[in-house]
């Protein structure tokens, strides 16, 4: 982990717990595993809004499997409910160590997993960033990775794994549509990681992110990318250098082994790649996001083939 003088490890862990809404804030943790070696990938997603109303979701896809596995639960939290031991349905949420260690599970009819999260870097959060995180995408968020070990059972099909895990947490107003098109990108072979998130919303494109390695997190200044399609422009290879506001480089080479599709509005949908990587050299793991406005999705692709 980085040295206490680093601003990074300045954030208040209060922020690590629920956080008071507006009405129509809301509120996400969402968990993207990730098993190569068994080309299995999913999430876990609790989120709430300022209503109390809250959901949870658990969702794995695997090129082998016929379809996704998916199980939700929505019901009221009670105001006294925090992230030290968070409950709704099968999910189960304890921030046992602020941005350090989560204790995660799942308890469905066709889904089980437990698992726990150690953090290998602090956290990264928007504010920090010189101009914050875009508000219409919340008031802030945190993007961290670590590593995981853990154990899952889906559809009767039991597997041990101890890898890696990528969380991010968000909390405030959420207007999806707005974003016409992002790329929500993340490399982690636990020494080194990198996240960015590229938003297109208004006409204008936001970038923030960080770079993690040799023990320093710095912003990221500038991404330079290439990527190929499919047939249904699901993102099949992502090639990226970051360059961080000291000047340092790192270069990223994806290959993805799995798309979760999802969507969370009438407007969007979500194209997860999840994906091994090889980073500066070192393999990892990675996920490699697009979001797209769905009318301009539906149409595109058509045409992907020739032009894409």
């Amino acid at each position: 982990m980085a040295g206490s003088n680093d601003p990074f490890t300045q954030f208040p862990t209060e922020n690590a717990y629920r956080h008071k809404l507006a009405e129509n804030g809301r509120e996400s943790l969402a968990h993207i595993l990730l098993f190569p070696e068994h080309r299995i990938a999913g999430f876990i997603y609790p989120s709430m809004l300022g209503t109390g109303e809250g959901r949870a979701v658990a969702c794995f896809f695997g090129p082998d499997f016929p379809e996704q596995v998916i199980e939700s639960v929505e019901g009221q939290l009670p105001d006294t409910m925090n992230f030290d031991d968070f409950q709704l349905g099968p999910a189960r949420m304890q921030v046992v160590e602020p941005f350090k260690r989560v204790d995660l599970e799942w308890n469905g009819e066709r889904i089980k997993f437990k698992g726990r999260f150690d953090a290998t870097h602090p956290p990264y959060p928007f504010s920090t960033h010189p101009k914050g995180n875009p508000p219409y995408f919340g008031d802030n968020r945190t993007e961290q990775h670590g590593r995981m070990v853990c154990d899952v059972s889906i559809d009767g099909l039991d597997i041990h794994h101890e890898g890696f895990l990528v969380r991010d947490h968000s909390w405030g107003p959420r207007v999806w549509g707005l974003n016409q098109h992002y790329k929500w990108i993340h490399a982690t072979t636990g020494d080194s990681s990198m996240h960015f998130f590229e938003m297109q919303g208004f006409g204008r494109t936001e970038l923030r992110g960080f770079l993690f390695k040799d023990g320093q997190m710095r912003h990221i200044d500038r991404v330079d990318y290439d990527f190929t399609y499919d047939e249904n422009m699901l993102q099949q290879t992502f090639h990226v250098k970051v360059t961080d506001e000291d000047g340092r480089v790192s270069v990223i080479d994806y290959t993805m082994f799995g798309i979760l599709e999802s969507s969370h509005d009438e407007m969007t949908c979500i194209n997860t790649g999840c994906a091994t990587i090889v980073f500066d050299g070192k393999p990892g793991v990675g996920v490699c996001e697009f979001s797209w406005n769905k009318n301009y999705y539906e149409f595109a692709k058509g045409y992907v083939t020739r032009f894409g």
